[in-house]
C-alpha cells in the first residue's frame, strides 16, 4: 500500500478528487460531491480517529482520507492504494497546484 499526502485549500476539495478519479477512471458526481458536504465539518487533522475516508473506486481503487485543519482554510489529504510512480507524481502535482 502506498499513499501520497499533503493538502489542498477547502474550496479545490471537490476539484482535487474529481481529477483523481479521472486518472483512474472512477466517475466522480454530484453523489460523491454530495456524501462530502457535511463529513469534512466534523474532521480535525490533529485528531488520529478525526478523519473521513472515501473510496474512490477505479483502477487501482484508492481511499483518500481528508480532515480539515483546526482553525484554518485547508484540508489535509491523504490517498492511499496500489499507486504506480506515474500516478504518485499527477497526484503530488495537484496537491502542489490546488
Amino acid at each position: 500500500m502506498v499513499f501520497v499526502a499533503g493538502w489542498v485549500f477547502e474550496d479545490n476539495v471537490v476539484q482535487f478528487l474529481g481529477h483523481v478519479s479521472r486518472y483512474i477512471g472512477y466517475r466522480f458526481d454530484d453523489l460523491d460531491e454530495a456524501a462530502l458536504a457535511g463529513a469534512l465539518e466534523r474532521t480535525d487533522d490533529e485528531s488520529t480517529d478525526g478523519w473521513f475516508s472515501y473510496p474512490l473506486r477505479g483502477t487501482p481503487p484508492l481511499t483518500a482520507s481528508l480532515a480539515r485543519a483546526v482553525g484554518g482554510s485547508v484540508v489535509s489529504i491523504r490517498v492511499e492504494g496500489d499507486i504506480d510512480p506515474v500516478l504518485a507524481a499527477r497526484i503530488e502535482t495537484l496537491l502542489d497546484l490546488l
